[in-house]
């Protein structure tokens, strides 16, 4: 490869910066979520799908918000259930209320507003599992190695 032929990649890649970014962006996106949700599965919580869906992007419940409209590109992930929150921090149930439904032949309570039977939720505290910390956590000790191999693939991709 000649000068000219190198400068003109460079100027390609100029161009493309922004989608190369965008790309590498939504590849750690994906790495984090998968974190979390192997941090989910660890720690042998109970799985209805919910949960672990709302941190695949595209799902209903997912958070999956790009930026590139200021001077910095962001992408924010996460999830949009109100127990997601309550399941990572911890909370508290300050006074007793009832919950309709009934219980399946396998010891699975189903919530239903119509059923006549349910069960007395009892006030208590809840410790946080701190899942989205500790994937977080995780993923930000390789995200530096990643970050630099995604960089390096498409600095080849370029250069070729």
């Amino acid at each position: 490869m000649d000068f000219r032929q190198f400068e003109d990649r460079m100027r390609r890649f100029n161009r493309e910066l922004p989608d190369i970014m965008q790309r590498i962006y939504y590849q750690l996106g994906e790495e984090l979520l998968n974190h979390v949700i192997d941090e989910l599965d660890s720690q042998d919580l109970i799985d209805t799908g919910t949960l672990w869906n709302s941190f695949t992007q595209g799902d209903q419940n997912n958070v999956w918000q790009f930026d590139g409209d200021r001077n910095t590109l962001s992408l924010e992930v996460g999830s949009n259930l109100t127990y997601a929150e309550y399941l990572n921090e911890g909370y508290t149930i300050d006074k007793s209320y009832f919950v309709p439904g009934y219980w399946n032949g396998v010891g699975k309570f189903i919530y239903d507003p119509s059923a006549k039977g349910g069960f007395m939720v009892k006030p208590r505290s809840f410790i946080g599992r701190k899942y989205f910390d500790i994937a977080l956590r995780d993923f930000q000790g390789g995200m530096k190695a990643l970050l630099e191999r995604l960089l390096q693939t498409e600095l080849e991709r370029m250069l070729r």
